[in-house]
């Protein structure tokens, strides 16, 4: 996978409980040039990282430890910070919220990647 210059030096935020998925996108997102903000693996945390972390788009696993991770969404959704949902199922209570966003499923590659941020940049948001 090459840089894509759009996203080159943007701070991508990756909440994902996963660990050997969260690295795996960390190291698509640093391919790609972006600078990764975590990958954070709880909810607490990963809240406060939407409030107070300068953020260009975020990476959301759709549950973390079962819990959904609507809070962070909204926080990020309050900010206008793009959100691209990343799941093993179906989120379809997730998109209809946040009809602005990119979803994965997950497994992804890197090109699935690359594509869905892109779409959230150009969607400006995660609000519609």
């Amino acid at each position: 996978m090459t840089e894509s210059a759009e996203l080159q030096g943007l701070r991508v935020l990756v909440v994902e409980d996963e660990f050997l998925v969260a690295m795996d996108i960390e190291a698509m997102l640093r391919e790609l040039a972006c600078e990764v903000v975590g990958p954070i693996g709880n909810l607490a945390s990963a809240l406060q990282a939407a409030r107070e972390e300068t953020l260009d788009l975020a990476l959301l696993d759709a549950n973390l430890g079962g819990e959904p991770v609507t809070t962070v969404a909204e926080a990020l959704v309050a900010r206008a910070v793009p959100i691209v949902f990343c799941t093993g199922y179906q989120v379809e209570n997730l998109c209809s919220r946040y009809p602005a966003t990119s979803t994965l499923m997950k497994p992804f590659q890197p090109a699935d990647l690359r594509a869905a941020l892109e779409r959230a940049l150009a969607s400006g948001g995660g609000a519609s």
